[in-house]
C-alpha cells in the first residue's frame, strides 16, 4: 500500500533554492503549493507578500497543507552588511509571519532553510555580528519559539555555499555563478580577502534531496549541511578556467568583513539519521552552471524569492 505524500507549501518558491525545492518535492510525489511574493495566482500557486499571517494561514488551510518549507529571504552577507533594519524589515518580519501562519493553520512540520555560512559568521565573530548572520540566527529562534507554542515539528537546515543552474549572478550571491559570469563576460573576478579561503560548496540538488529526506524521515532538529570537500577560492578559479577554456583576470580586494574566513560543515548528524550524503562534486558539476549561464540566463526574467 502506497502512503500518500503530504501536501507541502514552499515559501520563496520563485527564488533559486525555492524553485529547485518545488521541483524535487513534486518529483517525489508531493503536491506542492508554491508561495511567491509577486505574480498571478494559479492552481497550487499562492501569491502572498508574507505581511499578514492570518491571510496566509487561511490559504494554507484551504490548500490542505501539512508541511511547509521556508526558503523566502532577502539579501546575502555582503548586500546586508550592517543593515540590521533592512534584514529585520525584509526578512525577519516575513519570517515571523510565516512561522505564525504555520501554527495558526495547524501545519504539522516545518523545514527552515537557514545558512551554514551565516551561522558560522556568528560563531567566528569577534565584534558585533554581521546583519545577515544575525538575522539568520534570529530566524531560527523565531521558528523554534513558534514550533514550541503551536506544537509543530521543526527541522532547521544550514547549507553552505549553495550553487547550481539558475543562480543569478546579478544578485551577487554565489561565488561559482558570480565568478563564472565574470569570466564569460571577460570581466575581472573580484576576490575579497585571501584566495586561500575555503568553502564546502553544496550543489542545490543535494540541498533539495536533504529537504526531501527531512520530510520523508521526519527528522527534527538543527543540522549543518556542507558539500563533499572544502575548495579554496584559488582552486575554484582554476576549475572555472578548465571548464570554460578561458583565462581568469583576478583582482584581489580587502575582505568584506561580513563573510566568514572559511566554512567547512559536518554532515555526520544528518547523515546518521537519514543516510543523506552530498553527491555532486564541484569539479564535475561546475559545467552545468556555465552551460546555464551561456544558454538560458539571457532569456530568463528576474527572480523573486
Amino acid at each position: 500500500m502506497t502512503v500518500p505524500r503530504p501536501t507541502v507549501a514552499v515559501s520563496g518558491a520563485g527564488g533559486f533554492i525555492g524553485q529547485h525545492v518545488v521541483a524535487t518535492l513534486r518529483s517525489h510525489g508531493h503536491r506542492v503549493v508554491a508561495i511567491e511574493r509577486t505574480g498571478e495566482p494559479a492552481r497550487d500557486r499562492v501569491v502572498d507578500d508574507l505581511s499578514d499571517p492570518n491571510a496566509l494561514a487561511a490559504c494554507l488551510v484551504e490548500a490542505g497543507v501539512a508541511a511547509l518549507v521556508h526558503a523566502a529571504w532577502t539579501g546575502h552577507p555582503r548586500s546586508a552588511g550592517n543593515d540590521y533594519a533592512g534584514q529585520l524589515r525584509d526578512s525577519l518580519v516575513p519570517t515571523t509571519n510565516v512561522a505564525l501562519a504555520a501554527g495558526l493553520a495547524g501545519v504539522r512540520s516545518v523545514v527552515l532553510i537557514s545558512s551554514g555560512g551565516g551561522i558560522t559568521a556568528i560563531r567566528q565573530r569577534t565584534s558585533a555580528p554581521p546583519a545577515y548572520g544575525w538575522a539568520k540566527a534570529v530566524a531560527e529562534g523565531i521558528f523554534e519559539a513558534h514550533a514550541e507554542m503551536f506544537d509543530y515539528a521543526l527541522t532547521t537546515i544550514r547549507p553552505t555555499a549553495v550553487y547550481g543552474p539558475g543562480q543569478r549572478p546579478e544578485r551577487g550571491l554565489g561565488a561559482v555563478s558570480v565568478f563564472a559570469d565574470a569570466m564569460l563576460r571577460d570581466e575581472p573576478i573580484r576576490v575579497l580577502g585571501p584566495d586561500s579561503a575555503t568553502r564546502d560548496y553544496l550543489h542545490v540538488s543535494d540541498l533539495t534531496r536533504a529537504v526531501q529526506a527531512a520530510i520523508t524521515n521526519e527528522v527534527h532538529g538543527a543540522f549543518d549541511l556542507g558539500g563533499p570537500r572544502p575548495v579554496s577560492i584559488k582552486e575554484l578559479i582554476s576549475l572555472l578556467e578548465t571548464a570554460t577554456g578561458l583565462g581568469a583576470r583576478v583582482e584581489h580586494l580587502p575582505a568584506s568583513g561580513f563573510d566568514p574566513d572559511s566554512v567547512e560543515l559536518d554532515n555526520t548528524p544528518f547523515h546518521d539519521l537519514t543516510g543523506w550524503t552530498p553527491e555532486a562534486d564541484l569539479e564535475h558539476s561546475i559545467g552545468e552552471v556555465i552551460a546555464w549561464l551561456r544558454t538560458d540566463r539571457s532569456s530568463a526574467g528576474p527572480q523573486q524569492g
